[in-house]
């Protein structure tokens, strides 16, 4: 299962995605000419294929699967990815929990993108479910108290 963004009348999800993805990885700018990273654009071929895997790096809650799926796609629409978890499963310190396919390339350039989002969104999701187990029997309901511009992801994963 995976768990789409809430709706939001004026939030644009893919300006955020490309947003993110000229952050990390530079565009076509005066300042940034190269698109891509700069050390895999020198020691990997451009057309090498390989297969990445996702790994917990800690104990948590898994979040962002339909936000990672939307970066790989939004970077290259041929990438196949795979998860075996899905968001909200609770997971253990080295679990493989996805994997994907596709030119190396491509993979590097959306992973770090992916990687931020999915540990930002887990941690929330982590702690909010945590903070859940030790209020019960109250309620926890996100808030209007989000970081700049992620207003949707953040509310996204409470």
């Amino acid at each position: 299962m995976v768990i789409k963004p809430p709706p939001h009348p004026a939030y644009d999800l893919t300006t955020i995605i490309k947003l993110a993805l000229s952050e990390d990885v530079g565009g076509p700018r005066k300042t940034v000419p190269i698109v891509g990273d700069v050390t895999c654009m020198a020691t990997i071929p451009d057309d090498m294929e390989v297969e990445a895997h996702f790994f917990a790096k800690e104990d948590g809650i898994i979040a962002g699967i339909a936000l990672a799926e939307t970066i790989f796609n939004e970077v290259d629409p041929s990438l196949k990815v795979e998860w075996s978890q899905k968001d909200g499963d609770y997971v253990h310190k080295g679990l493989k929990f996805g994997k994907v396919h596709g030119r190396a390339h491509k993979i590097v350039r959306a992973e770090r993108v992916v990687l931020n989002f999915m540990q930002w969104m887990g941690g929330i999701t982590t702690q909010t479910k945590a903070m859940a187990i030790v209020a019960h029997p109250a309620l926890i309901f996100e808030t209007t108290k989000t970081a700049p511009v992620l207003h949707l992801v953040d509310k996204w994963v409470v």
